[in-house]
């Protein structure tokens, strides 16, 4: 399938593809972020070598796992094998997330890290993460929108798969595919730019979460609460204007609501909300413990 821009460059026949590039970048800036604001805590970002390599594992295969259990139940329990083909099936970024936090936060324990300390440290990065990741997405012309029924105007970016137009009202920029490009093989229409929002979205969270880690924690594990509820609230919204056709739709029966039809990010999120107060209403009441800067001793000579 055509891809917005599948290939960076061709190297002696191989070809490094955007997608990868741009996920193994989020891991890479997420990672660089985290331990160069971890000494800040007194935790030794030596420590971390290992940490990032078991959250880079853990996410790829917790975002792995959470796509075939909700969006491709059936063929993931015919054939499990199915996991392990990258020709099938997708990544979800919030079993990422799940499958980074609960790793991390295991060998946190082992090693008697700060879990709650590393978290909020962590939060912010995840946020950048997810903004460069979602730009992979973009380029492979996946995680779009469903069509927002406006015609274009003007193209402000033309590539190989499609262009990024603007049209005459909400949501004003769009993306607009050639045929054969975009998971619901919707083309030639302005569909909603929903990996742009991300990615926006994900730039914002991360520039407001750092600043709450510097200047605003009232109690260790504010700043992870916060960043899930804000992603939580986020994603939900963009799930109304997602098209691709791969997502899991549950029905669920809701209190107030009643039957609502939710895609498997929003259960998530839900799920997210509630662990994040939970979190909340346990730490609060005990503050943020004494933090002692890292300094690493000096070598002699």
């Amino acid at each position: 399938m055509n891809r917005m821009f599948p290939t960076l460059f061709t190297y002696q026949g191989f070809g490094f593809h955007t997608w990868g590039l741009m996920v193994l970048m989020a891991f890479l800036a997420a990672c660089l972020v985290t331990g160069a604001r971890a000494g800040r805590v007194g935790i030794d970002s030596d420590k971390l070598v290992p940490f990032y390599l078991i959250i880079t594992f853990a996410g790829l295969a917790g975002s792995r796992l959470l796509h075939f259990l909700f969006a491709e139940t059936k063929t993931f329990l015919a054939n499990p094998g199915v996991f392990f083909d990258p020709n099938q099936g997708g990544f979800a970024f919030l079993g990422g997330v799940i499958g980074g936090v609960l790793a991390g936060g295991l060998y946190a324990i082992a090693t008697k890290i700060p879990v709650l300390k590393l978290a909020d440290v962590g939060a912010p990065s995840i946020m950048l993460g997810l903004a460069v990741g979602r730009t992979g997405c973009f380029f492979a012309g996946c995680c779009h929108g469903m069509r927002c029924e406006l015609p274009s105007t003007n193209a402000l970016i033309n590539l190989p798969g499609g262009s990024v137009v603007t049209v005459d009202g909400f949501p004003w920029v769009a993306l607009q595919f050639v045929p054969g490009v975009g998971v619901g093989s919707i083309f030639n229409v302005p569909l909603f730019p929903t990996q742009l929002w991300e990615i926006t979205g994900g730039l914002l969270m991360f520039a407001f979460l750092s600043w709450m880690w510097r200047k605003w924690r009232r109690f260790d594990g504010q700043v992870m609460a916060i960043g899930l509820t804000l992603y939580a609230i986020m994603r939900s919204f963009i799930e109304r204007f997602r098209g691709d056709s791969i997502r899991g739709i549950h029905s669920v029966d809701l209190p107030v609501l009643g039957e609502t039809a939710l895609s498997t990010s929003q259960i998530v999120a839900i799920g997210l909300v509630i662990f994040s107060v939970v979190l909340a209403a346990w730490r609060w009441p005990k503050g943020v413990t004494t933090e002692i800067p890292f300094e690493p001793e000096e070598e002699l000579d």
